[in-house]
């Protein structure tokens, strides 16, 4: 939801003063301007710890600021096209500044990582992040799910599935005593990705033979 952050101190009253650490790396917004609504790739554990309720910030508990996109695909296209991304529908709370750290894009944030409003983060299926969906008078998950219709729910299912392969896929690799990748393993080519798993006797779970 695209809102103007006189509005936002209004609804919560709370201020937009975003601390020194995130001054450091992005400039605040302008007292009169509007904040978009904003998307986070929390990698694909992060994907479905929201899927299950079950993820509170929208980064690791260990850090004290996050990434943030006003483009859904973001800098992890190829993940996002995979797993979706999540939709922050009331980011203010989080204190957001613009940031140039990413000379590849434009559309870069850093935020506070802190638990959002109750109620205002979505996941956006696959088959809608390059949908331009106008999302600017969305308010809550719910409204989203409304707006994203059926399809994106039958959606969630196989991407679930999808990402339960995945996970258990990187888990045996990890017991195999795999090095990590450098990059999201499915950014990694299928036939590099075979190569790993055959070298270390791993059966492949998600990436097909």
């Amino acid at each position: 939801m695209r809102e103007t952050i006189a509005r936002f101190e209004r609804r919560t009253g709370t201020r937009y003063e975003p601390p020194p650490r995130l001054r450091l790396l992005g400039e605040p917004l302008g007292r009169g301007a509007s904040c978009p609504t904003l998307f986070r790739f929390p990698g694909p554990e992060g994907v479905l710890a929201h899927l299950q309720e079950r993820l509170g910030r929208p980064g690791p508990p260990e850090r004290g600021h996050v990434w943030l996109t006003s483009r859904p695909t973001g800098a992890c296209p190829r993940p996002v096209g995979l797993f979706g991304t999540l939709v922050l529908l009331r980011p203010l709370g989080l204190q957001p500044c613009r940031t140039h750290c990413f000379t590849h894009t434009r559309d870069a944030w850093v935020a506070l990582n802190r638990a959002p409003e109750d109620g205002s983060v979505a996941w956006m299926a696959p088959s809608l992040v390059r949908s331009g969906l106008d999302l600017d008078r969305v308010r809550t998950a719910e409204d989203a799910r409304r707006r994203f219709g059926p399809r994106a729910e039958d959606e969630r299912r196989v991407v679930e599935d999808r990402l339960h392969a995945y996970l258990e896929e990187m888990q045996e690799l990890r017991r195999a005593g795999a090095p990590g990748p450098l990059r999201h393993w499915c950014s990694v080519p299928a036939a590099e990705r075979r190569a790993v798993l055959d070298r270390h006797g791993v059966a492949p779970r998600w990436t097909r033979r």
